[in-house]
């Protein structure tokens, strides 16, 4: 069909049915049908082409009223595709000729502030809008939550175009800024069954079945994390913490790639490992999932869980556990994990109500024992996959296993609860029971502490607990085929590998245990750490320690800063809270703080790995001190340090104090600020 000429453009009768305030043809029609009551067509009864085509417009013109004419529209509760952060929720936007109002509930602690930047914008394909106004809160200033820890407010910005479908809410391009992804604006209530980007292959049910077994063997591992839904500027890092029996914790972090949403990690790995993970960022999603030393494993996470959680609050039901899809040994295991229908049915030993002080040791028992009994039971009648049954079932007898090997620091964390005692140097006047050898010999009765899966279990820090403590004998209560027979005798050489330091005697203690995994993972260990050493050569800087007593020390090592402001920072590499305040700290060395009054110091102890410990200080500007565990010991002594990070903060003068108000960063800025004006 011939189409319609004006002014050089051609118009055919489907772009009649375009909306948009681009096509000035449709306008000029629009505002004469605004103007009158009536649309009138005139024609001649003998010119039948004429009359078909002008019957022809205004049927368009009919069928496109309802998309241009500029009518106020309300979207309440608006699906979100992901978010970097659950802080906020836009729970209704109001759409105009004039504005586009986000109508904003924010949770956060009471008493506690957030801010919004005048810098935020709501983003479209090639397209942003700027933040114009604000109701209920002021842009740039420090808004301080109530006591019920929720609040609204207004947030104004230009007119979104005709038919936008969605938009992002941006506050500022910073890192640590909110960002909303996926407002939707079409009325959709339901998210898709499957992520986009999914393999189809992990489009089903994951096989259920008993837990598989631990491998215990050494291997280069892989794993490629894969963000399905990631938006460029959302995450730059991921970080994933290696959990093992054998070497405990260690972190990794790699890039994001941001045109793939994919970090990949490749590590060396010694027996199974439960690792956890997140992106790094506010409001972070946490993975968890098994790895099998030497395979390469694609694990799928679906960001629209974000998304999903927020809108779930809203409608006052509980958030689920986010799914997760994956490839490789244990990847059943690892979706119906993440999946669900996963209980949490543990002892919960940390609480400080767990045991009571004043019990003795036949008492104690026999609450530990009574406590897994019945969760046990719980386990056995919650209706989950028997894959889920079991693994929570091997997650309570890793627990039930440290209670009783720690049953001293469980009586004595209770004491500290109710006293209020929480300075661990403080000797406590008060003698707690010791379980004698009929005591832990109870354990056999409850369970088979010799179940090789044992390790499998997510609480695998506390049978790592439970293999160490000094004051069970493992040796009476298992067969020696047993990780718990083992453990403790290796327990101090995966640290002295990552240190370089086994010596020929380590190495023959290690050969002559019944098991070969753990000579052949210590020597796989200090292998690699020499090779990644020889790498690093020259690049790094490591003070050397000042060789003086320890009470000596501190004084040694501060001298020669003097009639300088010196920030002593304690810290290890395996401290997230120590990573982010260093993180925070770093601009301020180039920025407010950039001044040669100040001296940055920092001390670690051998708990870092070498290897890792070169890499990171590479990034740290300042002085670094590598202790040994007695400087590090008597220096935390001597300050009554609580935990790290812990900062000492040392005048021109010469006087130092430990300043733990300073691990709040704006305080700590301050504070410095003031003693170099």
């Amino acid at each position: 069909m011939k189409g319609l000429q004006r002014r050089g453009r051609t118009f055919g009768v489907r772009s009649l049915f375009r909306s948009g305030p681009s096509n000035r043809f449709l306008r000029k029609q629009l505002q004469k049908q605004q103007k009158k009551t009536t649309f009138v067509c005139h024609y001649k009864p003998n010119q039948p082409a004429m009359r078909n085509l002008l019957f022809l417009i205004a049927a368009a013109l009919g069928a496109l009223l309802p998309s241009c004419t500029p009518a106020n529209r309300v979207v309440e509760n608006p699906l979100i595709e992901t978010a970097n952060t659950r802080t906020l929720d836009i729970v209704k936007v109001e759409l105009s000729d004039t504005a586009t109002v986000l109508h904003v509930n924010a949770y956060h602690r009471p008493k506690n502030w957030i801010v919004i930047s005048s810098d935020s914008y709501l983003q479209i394909p090639a397209r942003r809008f700027m933040l114009t106004g604000a109701e209920g809160i002021t842009p740039d200033s420090l808004f301080w939550m109530p006591k019920s820890g929720r609040a609204s407010f207004v947030l104004r910005f230009p007119p979104l175009p005709r038919g936008t479908k969605s938009f992002d809410f941006i506050e500022s391009d910073c890192d640590d800024c909110f960002k909303i992804y996926g407002v939707d604006l079409t009325g959709k209530t339901e998210y898709p069954e499957y992520p986009e980007g999914l393999p189809k292959e992990l489009r089903k049910a994951p096989k259920d079945g008993p837990v598989p077994d631990p491998i215990l063997a050494v291997g280069e591992t892989t794993v490629n994390i894969h963000l399905l839904g990631f938006r460029e500027g959302m995450y730059k890092d991921m970080t994933l913490y290696i959990n093992s029996m054998l070497t405990g914790h260690e972190r990794k972090d790699a890039p994001i790639d941001p045109e793939t949403g994919v970090a990949t990690f490749k590590f060396g790995q010694y027996g199974p490992s439960l690792i956890y993970g997140n992106p790094a960022g506010p409001g972070s999603m946490h993975l968890n999932f098994w790895t099998a030393p030497g395979e390469t494993a694609d694990i799928y996470v679906d960001l629209t869980e974000k998304g999903k959680s927020i809108v779930q609050r809203r409608n006052n039901e509980q958030p689920k556990r986010a799914p997760l899809y994956s490839t490789g040994t244990y990847g059943a295991l690892n979706t119906l994990f993440n999946g669900s229908e996963t209980k949490t049915i543990a002892l919960d030993t940390h609480t400080g109500e767990f045991a009571d002080y004043r019990m003795t040791a036949d008492e104690y028992v026999q609450m530990v024992a009574s406590k897994y009994k019945l969760l046990a039971d719980s386990i056995a009648r919650s209706g989950m996959s028997s894959m889920m049954t079991e693994l929570s079932l091997l997650s309570l007898q890793q627990e039930t296993l440290n209670a009783f090997a720690n049953s001293r620091f469980f009586l004595e964390h209770n004491y500290r609860s109710e006293h209020n005692m929480w300075d661990r140097n403080a000797k406590l006047d008060y003698e707690f029971a010791k379980l004698t050898s009929e005591n832990q010999a109870m354990l056999c009765k409850l369970f088979d502490i010799n179940n090789p899966k044992l390790p499998m279990g997510v609480r695998i820090f506390e049978y790592q607990r439970a293999a160490l403590a000094p004051d069970i004998d493992w040796a009476q209560l298992v067969e020696a085929t047993s990780p718990l027979a083992d453990l403790r005798k290796v327990s101090s050489l995966p640290s002295k590998a990552e240190n370089d330091a086994l010596t020929e005697a380590d190495l023959a203690s290690l050969r002559s245990l019944k098991n070969p995994f753990y000579a052949e993972a210590c020597e796989a260990i200090q292998a690699r750490v020499r090779r990644e050493l020889a790498a690093l050569e020259g690049k790094v800087k490591i003070e050397e320690t000042p060789d003086v007593a320890p009470d000596k020390l501190f004084d040694a090592i501060v001298a020669p800063c003097k009639g300088k402001v010196v920030l002593v920072d304690f810290w290890n590499t395996w401290c997230g809270p120590c990573q982010s305040a260093i993180k925070a700290n770093e601009p301020l060395k180039t920025g407010e703080l950039k001044s040669d009054d100040i001296v940055w110091i920092y001390l670690a102890n051998e708990t870092s790995p070498l290897v890792t410990y070169k890499t990171q200080i590479g990034k740290i500007a300042g002085k670094h001190y590598r202790l040994n565990e007695e400087q590090w010991k008597y220096l935390c002594e001597k300050f009554k340090v609580d935990g790290i990070p812990s900062y000492v903060l040392v005048d021109r003068d010469g006087n130092s104090k430990l300043r733990n108000d300073l691990r709040n960063h704006d305080k700590l800025k301050k504070t410095l600020k003031k003693m170099i004006e």
